[in-house]
């Protein structure tokens, strides 16, 4: 049993300090987040990338965020219903998207599609989010 201590001890530390130095596949980014809706029938509340928060108010709320790679699952609420929406679309983010950038923009469109944006100044809306708020006008 002693061996086997020996032998387990020096594999964790070394899977322990690779998750914390965030070496493979899921390596944790924190950006300042936003987001944009282009529905004018509902505020969304509550916009979630993998479970976590991220900021709104098109564009004017913001907030520190944990974003991992790969697969974004991203939902919320509307303001003046119970309705919950899902993303019919799944936005996979890679590293080049995410390094050494400092905002994430999650675009919601009436047709319950996203689009991620990154970016190192402020996001601004798209041009696919403005032309949807024209024709809904």
């Amino acid at each position: 049993m002693r061996k086997f201590k020996k032998m387990i001890l020096p594999v964790s530390l070394i899977f322990g300090l690779a998750g914390c130095m965030g070496i493979g596949p899921n390596k944790t980014y924190v950006l300042t987040t936003t987001s944009f809706n282009y529905d004018p029938s509902y505020r969304p509340y509550m916009v979630k990338v993998n479970g976590y928060e991220v900021g709104g108010g098109y564009g004017s709320a913001t907030m520190r965020s944990a974003v991992i790679l790969g697969p974004q699952i991203i939902t919320w609420g509307e303001d003046n219903s119970t309705r919950k929406h899902q993303a019919i679309n799944i936005v996979h983010l890679s590293k080049e998207e995410l390094k050494n950038k400092s905002y994430l923009a999650v675009h919601l469109y009436p047709d319950d599609s996203v689009e991620i944006t990154t970016s190192n100044d402020l996001p601004d809306p798209t041009k696919k989010g403005i032309d949807w708020e024209n024709k809904l006008k």
